[in-house]
């Protein structure tokens, strides 16, 4: 006998939302009628973060966006990141859990006299998410400083919590001399990452996540480098 002709369609609906996005495309192929909920909106609807329609409200293409179906929108979110806020920000879902994953472009971070053409400079590269990086020209002291707020989500993320003691400061050296190991890590996309920390924010979690990147304890010149953001996004649990 089948499940779908034993318990309501809303209950079935139901069970498959408290799996995961996974489970959920699995169990679309076990039958015609098992895919018909399982791609359902009320299931995918429960995949998509709380504050989908707020998040994508900000990017440049809401309307075409939220017409679609939640499975297609949770996929497009996956594969195709989206600007918002005004195109200073990149968000896109991970696919396995459906986690919030962030970028706080150049232009949304506080950058140490940004504004002051001798020392940075601002230019466009084309393997870049953003129009517009920040490129280093000369600076003695070197001050990078971003906020982002979350509401509710579980994440785990390379940041801290604001106003708290909470936190690990690393240091790190972004271009080190060849006797000593890189420290900095080539993503796919060509660009060079170096992870600054992590913190867990839980379910009733509703404060400020701030990060930073700072040298101060001199004033020799540093030149030359390219921000194109602060990236924070889910990290993975390993057994």
């Amino acid at each position: 006998m089948e499940i779908t002709k034993v318990l309501p369609v809303d209950c079935i609906s139901l069970i498959i939302s408290l799996t995961s996005p996974r489970d959920a495309c699995r169990m679309a192929l076990l039958s015609h009628a098992f895919n018909s909920i399982a791609d359902s909106n009320a299931v995918w609807q429960m995949f998509l973060p709380l504050d989908y329609i707020h998040i994508i409200s900000n990017s440049s293409s809401p309307l075409s966006l939220l017409s679609l179906p939640k499975k297609d929108l949770y996929f497009t979110l996956c594969y195709h990141p989206i600007l918002t806020h005004n195109g200073d920000m990149k968000f896109q879902l991970e696919k396995e859990s459906g986690k919030k994953w962030y970028m706080v472009g150049a232009r949304a971070l506080s950058i140490q006299w940004v504004d002051t053409p001798r020392h940075w400079t601002w230019i466009s590269l084309p393997d870049s998410r953003f129009c517009r990086v920040a490129k280093l020209k000369n600076v003695g002291r070197l001050e990078i400083k971003g906020k982002i707020g979350f509401r509710h989500t579980p994440v785990e993320l390379d940041v801290s919590i604001e106003g708290t003691a909470a936190g690990e400061v690393r240091s790190v050296i972004l271009d080190p001399p060849r006797n000593m190991p890189q420290q900095a890590k080539e993503r796919a996309d060509g660009w060079l990452e170096i992870e600054m920390g992590e913190f867990f924010n839980g379910f009733e979690d509703d404060r400020t996540v701030e990060f930073s990147l700072r040298e101060d304890h001199d004033d020799q010149p540093k030149r030359g480098l390219i921000v194109q953001g602060i990236e924070l996004r889910p990290k993975h649990k390993h057994n």
